[in-house]
């Protein structure tokens, strides 16, 4: 749909929103609507790679002023006019509330006509969502979807993700996408950063799912330190009008259902707490789900680990509070649902399993670890990481704490390093290893050191009849590196493995 406003009115906007300094163009300065041209703008960008005349230019972050040079458009909004360009500049006190506000209403604010329902957590947000997403398209036909993995606006046709949560003009254009094509729910993953730089500003989500939390994204270019990001993270509770939440929190738990209490509804899931309103109780029939004390029925999840049991939890809680009736057949869609790079598992030389997870912090690689320990007797494990660099620093000495759990053997290698050293990366993982079991390598070549685990497990099954279960942790399906700003290609880890298991056979 062809969409257009005045610029008049997206002033007069920002006027009553208090976030308009002044107007500034080649007829002056002011601070009312009249002070800007009488124009009409019929699309709304971030970059000027993709603008027009028409365009409404928005210059956040980084945005330099060659950039503008560049642009076709007449009009930008900015924290500072920009004396060498022509066009007319509209003056913020935050250009990303600014955009998030103005992204509302030039879509004629599709989150307030669609059911909306959101994740947050340090680990599970993208399954969850992937759960959701299947119990709602089940139930209501179609369901749009925005997640770090993909990404689907009209509930049919999914393309690639970028970041975990959109910029605000692209999470409302696919919003107005989904009702266009008459879709009604839409289920998305709110990251910590979504709020810290307002992504989802003037979003009030109709169920907000809370899954788990522990130390991660603390950095100078994210979050200041802990505090911050756990604030961050409970915005999604507080602008969400129901609240599910994860009982098994801990220490947390009770800031977390202090918040959930303020909702006129919340639900609360937990793998042990059978006072909780959803609770599993494995059976020898499979993993059973109780509703207010009624059973939901066994699930049996493609997806191996309690974790995502407790992600089950979390998705059907979103779908109770969507309107999914308790009794649907359609909970159950999730149990087919499988997620590229999270917990994907390979067999394939006997005596060595593997799985591949995006797993980048201590709690997600504790919990792969502790699924290993639990699923096989006495397993050799090993495990093949790094860490990226710029961002999340307080996740390599997670890693290397979670790694000291249960693996005999830590390959350290290439992850997205950016601007970072590797040499400074390892040695802060290496460093936070405790366990005098854990052997400690190092191969930068990443493809070199998935061999080298695969190898070496093949080599202590045949020796000692242990069955040997290698950790290809970080990438998932990715086939590059990020070094120094670009994309390396590589081999994917899935990719190396199937190389692996044919070479095997061969042999």
């Amino acid at each position: 749909m062809q969409r257009k406003e005045t610029v008049r009115n997206i002033v007069g906007l920002l006027k009553e929103k208090g976030l308009l300094r002044e107007v500034v163009s080649q007829n002056g300065w002011g601070c009312e609507e009249k002070d800007a041209p009488d124009f009409e703008i019929d699309s709304l960008s971030y970059t000027s790679k993709s603008s027009s005349p028409s365009t409404l230019l928005f210059c956040k972050g980084s945005f330099k002023e060659e950039y503008l040079k560049a642009s076709k458009s007449l009009f930008y909004v900015s924290s500072a006019p920009y004396p060498s360009s022509q066009a007319t500049a509209i003056v913020v006190n935050d250009v990303a509330k600014a955009m998030a506000q103005v992204g509302a209403y030039f879509y004629s604010y599709p989150q307030e006509r669609l059911c909306l329902a959101a994740v947050t957590g340090t680990k599970g947000k993208t399954t969850t969502s992937f759960f959701t997403h299947a119990i709602l398209s089940s139930f209501f036909g179609s369901c749009g979807l925005l997640s770090s993995e993909k990404n689907c606006s009209d509930g049919k046709t999914f393309s690639p993700s970028s970041l975990t949560t959109p910029e605000s003009l692209d999470i409302f254009r696919s919003m107005d996408e989904a009702l266009s094509g008459g879709v009604g729910h839409f289920v998305m993953e709110v990251s910590s950063q979504a709020y810290k730089v307002s992504r989802v500003d003037g979003i009030t989500f109709d169920a907000g799912a809370f899954l788990n939390i522990s130390p991660d994204h603390v950095s100078p270019s994210e979050h200041p330190n802990f505090e911050d990001y756990f604030y961050c993270k409970r915005q999604l509770l507080k602008n969400s009008r129901s609240a599910v939440y994860n009982a098994d929190l801990g220490k947390f738990e009770g800031i977390v259902e202090e918040e959930a209490r303020k909702k006129s509804q919340k639900l609360s899931f937990s793998l042990s707490s059978p006072s909780s309103d959803l609770f599993l109780r494995k059976t020898s029939r499979g993993p059973e789900i109780f509703f207010e004390g009624k059973s939901l029925g066994v699930f049996s999840l493609a997806m191996e680990g309690d974790f995502n049991l407790a992600n089950a939890m979390a998705a059907i809680g979103l779908a109770l509070e969507c309107g999914v009736p308790p009794a649907s057949p359609s909970l159950h869609a999730l149990e087919k649902v499988k997620v590229s790079g999270r917990m994907e598992r390979f067999d394939p030389a006997p005596g060595v399993t593997v799985y591949i997870d995006y797993a980048h912090n201590y709690l997600s690689l504790a919990s792969l670890i502790r699924h290993v320990q639990s699923a096989f007797k006495d397993p050799r494990i090993t495990v093949v990481t790094g860490a990226t660099g710029t961002k999340g620093l307080n996740r390599r000495e997670g890693l290397g704490k979670a790694a000291s759990l249960g693996a005999e053997r830590l390959i350290l290698t290439t992850d997205d390093r950016d601007f970072d050293s590797l040499d400074e990366i390892d040695d802060q993982i290496a460093k936070a290893v405790d366990n005098p079991k854990t052997q400690v390598e190092r191969e930068d070549d990443r493809s070199r050191a998935v061999l080298s685990a695969l190898e070496g497990a093949r080599i202590d099954f045949e020796r000692t009849g242990r069955e040997n279960v290698v950790l290809l942790v970080g990438k998932g399906e990715e086939d590059w590196v990020k070094v120094r700003g670009e994309k390396i290609p590589q081999k994917s880890d899935p990719a190396l493995v199937e190389e692996w298991r044919k070479a095997q056979k061969l042999n």
